[in-house]
């Protein structure tokens, strides 16, 4: 265990503990000690880490290390939900984008009739003093909206059937126009609002995959140098498919099927097949195979298909971890899973663990 304790405190612990952290804490693996904690900074920012002791024993050490593993997946799978984002408001940004154009050009289409209108108006007018009904069509001239004019003429018996036609139509013509102007106007707050929504999603994409990408290399600093025997008794070997277990027919049964086709492929952070994975990368790829498309991320992951409790897995049911969710795997029946691990793992059997579930879905 000494061997162990050097190798994990020299291959990785002064990058695990001046990596900066994720900003919202998240619960840990079952026993493990925070490898760096985080006091956050003006403007949601991670500040400098405060610095646990070094460790001085073999459960500690491998406690740090099961932390950088967390904090490593945590990242990616943040990384693969801002991802998400982005591409929910980038679309949402195009929409809007597109229907500024209609918008300005109903605008411009109103405001044309509205001008037609005016001109008829102007006639009516001309004709009004023409008949020397000057001093009764004051209004019309002295008025300072449509609607203003037709209170002050509603009673001046002078206005014909025809001219108060018009003077309606001219009235809902100025109304249209208005509205036709808000509305294009606000097609393009809109689109520059879902714009500004996209940069700021796509920023955030680059804070995680970063953020991610740091904590992966504290991990696999870690793993390089361990014997391995070390490194056996810090990633585990895979299980044996469950025995008897009948899979079935259903969705999430075939998807199950394709992801035992992926055995023994590595993890690799930010992958999705097809020859190596990360968690959210083999579930979206396995149901993929059969036609049915997830969100990339365990989060988003979780929010689809029908909950499912505990006592009613079956074959096929995604299963996740951890609160909020950062991994997940596929059922497999007699309380194992396919899942892909983390960095160093490979897609493997193993048992689901009680302590971190969190939930499962059916597809």
């Amino acid at each position: 265990m000494a061997v162990l304790v050097a190798a994990v405190v020299g291959a990785g612990l002064t990058a695990l503990v001046t990596t900066p952290a994720i900003a919202d804490p998240t619960p840990a693996p079952p026993g493990a000690a925070r490898a760096a904690l985080t006091v956050p900074a003006a403007g949601g920012r991670p500040a400098a880490p405060v610095l646990p002791p070094p460790p001085t024993t073999a459960d500690e050490a491998r406690a740090q290390f099961e932390q950088a593993q967390h904090d490593a997946e945590v990242l990616t799978e943040q990384w693969h939900a801002a991802t998400d984002d982005h591409d929910a408001k980038e679309k949402a940004a195009e929409a809007a984008r597109t229907a500024v154009g209609p918008a300005e050009d109903a605008a411009a289409k109103a405001a044309a009739e509205e001008e037609t209108y005016r001109s008829q108006l102007d006639g009516l007018a001309m004709a009004t003093f023409e008949n020397g009904r000057l001093d009764q069509f004051d209004a019309l001239l002295s008025s300072t909206s449509p609607q203003n004019y037709l209170d002050q003429m509603s009673a001046l018996e002078s206005l014909t059937a025809e001219q108060r036609v018009q003077l309606d139509e001219f009235q809902a013509k100025v109304a249209a126009a208005q509205q036709a102007r808000h509305d294009a106007d606000a097609a393009v707050a809109q689109a520059q609002q879902a714009a500004d929504d996209a940069q700021r999603a796509a920023d955030d994409i680059l804070t995680r995959k970063q953020a991610a990408e740091a904590r992966v290399t504290d991990v696999e600093k870690m793993i390089s140098n361990l014997s391995p025997a070390e490194r056996a008794q810090l990633i585990p070997p895979g299980e044996g498919a469950p025995q008897g277990v009948v899979l079935g027919t259903g969705a999430g049964a075939r998807a199950l099927a394709m992801a035992a086709t992926k055995l023994g492929r590595p993890y690799v952070w930010g992958a999705a097949g097809p020859n190596s994975f990360d968690c959210s990368g083999l579930t979206s790829w396995a149901f993929a195979r059969i036609g049915v498309t997830l969100p990339r991320s365990s989060s988003a992951q979780a929010t689809v298909g029908t909950p499912v409790s505990w006592n009613d897995l079956q074959p096929g049911d995604l299963v996740f971890f951890y609160k909020p969710v950062s991994h997940v795997g596929i059922y497999a029946g007699g309380g194992k899973m396919i899942d892909a691990p983390e960095t160093g793992d490979v897609v493997k059997y193993q048992t689901v663990p009680r302590a971190t579930f969190s939930g499962a879905r059916r597809i």
